[in-house]
Formats: C-alpha cells, structure tokens, sequence
C-alpha cells in the first residue's frame, strides 16, 4: 500500500492567524473579533508548511504569551496553535490535552476536534480520531482539513472508496488545494483506476509544480499502465525536488537506468 502524507498542519486554512492573502475556500470558523496578538501571530507563521517550520520556536513563544493571557472563551487560538505544535514535534497525548482544553472553552470550534482527531490518529485511536471528524463536520460540512483527516483515516482504514469520496468533497469545496488531489489520486489508484489518479496527480503538479510526492505518485501510477518510461521520467522529477527512494528502487530493479 503506497503511504499517503497526511497533512500536518490544519493552519493552512486559518486565514486569521497567517499573512498573505486568504485561501478561496473558508474552511474554518470565523475568529472572535478585534487584533491577533502579536505573539500569536509570530508563533503561526513559524507554524506554516515552509522551510520556516519551528513548532518548537512557536511552542516557546505561545508559552510566553499564555503564561501573561491565559486563554479564555473567545480568545483561545493560542490553545489549537499549542495543540498543533505539540503534534508537529510528536507529543501527541500534550497535542490531544490541549485541544480539550480549547474544546471546554470553545465547544463549538470545528477545527479542535480536527486538531485532537488529527492526534489521536497518530496514537493508533482510530475510533475516536473518526468521531472527532465526525463532530467536526458536524459543526462545520464545509471543514476541507477534516474532510482531509476522515479521507486519510478511512484509507489508513483499508476503505479507499470511502476516502475518494472526502478526497472529492474537499476538491468541491477547496479546489486550489493540491494535497486533495494527491490524496484522491492514491485512494484511486488503490481501487484499480491508475489513469483517474494519473489526471489527479497531474492537476496536483499544476497546482504545485514543486510537489515531489505528486511526482512520485505519478510515477506507480504509470507503471500501472505500463508506462515505464513516463514513471521513470516522474520518479527523476521527484529526485531532483529530494525524493529518490522510489528513482532508486527503481534503478536497482533494472526498470530505470542509473544516471550519474
């Protein structure tokens, strides 16, 4: 079974905390109003998917913060930015007391219950990772990262079928997002629908040129079809953005030359 990255950071979507212009699609609720606190600011843009990724930067500074404002109904952002950072450095059962703690304050923020999900999923509790999504899109059907979450636990869960189809109601509602579609493009290919996952995978490429899983997804699904010098050509495109394993595997296998 070929791994799916899931996404690891629902901050993409939380157009409050980030600078730079929104994304297309809301994804999560709207903040209380009034001025992001400076801290809060700084600790989310150490928090973005970029080489500036420093959970344990943006830990520091949201303990800081919290130690002078501790969160309160309202103003609670600060609790799913620690939630996430703990995740990101792998301290889930902290990432999981922190989300609680926002959910106590905030019972109706769709994004802690994607934040907690996202952290029990990583600790093997799949059940409740799946009611956490559940509740989510309960509160919020328009949540493109829980519908993100629910489609990876469904294929980690062995139910491609069922992951295509949160793939999909993602790619509805978010359709500039290209994670959606190499996560659909991997749940269709699994079912045996190489040349849908292909188009998925090629959409994702435009969307992000620089994808090397893209690439090295493309590239198994060209090999389902045959097209070996078509999959030798992605897995080298992938290599050159720092993904080799699969050009690598390939080479040894004898399906690639090696190149110098």
């Amino acid at each position: 079974m070929r791994r799916i990255i899931i996404s690891t950071a629902v901050l993409a979507f939380m157009c409050a905390f980030c600078a730079g212009p929104a994304p297309a699609t809301p994804a999560f609720a709207a903040p209380a109003p009034g001025p992001v606190p400076e801290a809060v600011l700084q600790a989310a843009r150490l928090l973005r998917d970029s080489p500036e990724l420093n959970p344990e930067a943006a830990l520091g500074l949201l303990d800081a913060y919290d130690a002078a404002h501790p969160p309160r109904p309202g103003a609670a952002g600060s609790l799913l930015l620690r939630s996430l950072s703990l995740r990101l450095l792998g301290r889930y059962e902290d990432a999981v007391a922190a989300a609680n703690r926002l959910i106590l304050l905030e019972p109706a923020t769709s994004d802690a219950f994607v934040e907690r999900g996202l952290s029990l999923a990583a600790l093997g509790r799949h059940e409740r990772a799946a009611e956490d999504f559940d509740a989510a899109l309960r509160l919020n059907p328009g949540s493109v990262p829980a519908l993100l979450a629910r489609g990876d636990l469904f294929f980690v869960r062995e139910a491609p079928a069922e992951a295509e189809a949160d793939y999909s109601r993602a790619i509805d509602l978010a359709p500039d997002e290209p994670q959606a579609w190499i996560n659909r493009g991997v749940a269709r290919d699994e079912q045996g629908k190489s040349g849908q996952a292909i188009e998925d995978f090629s959409r994702a490429l435009a969307l992000d040129p620089r994808s090397a899983t893209a690439y090295a997804n493309r590239g198994v699904s060209r090999s389902q079809t045959g097209d070996m010098a078509g999959m030798c050509a992605d897995y080298r495109a992938a290599c050159r953005l720092g993904a080799c394993a699969r050009l690598r595997e390939a080479e040894n296998q004898g399906y690639c030359d090696a190149r110098p």
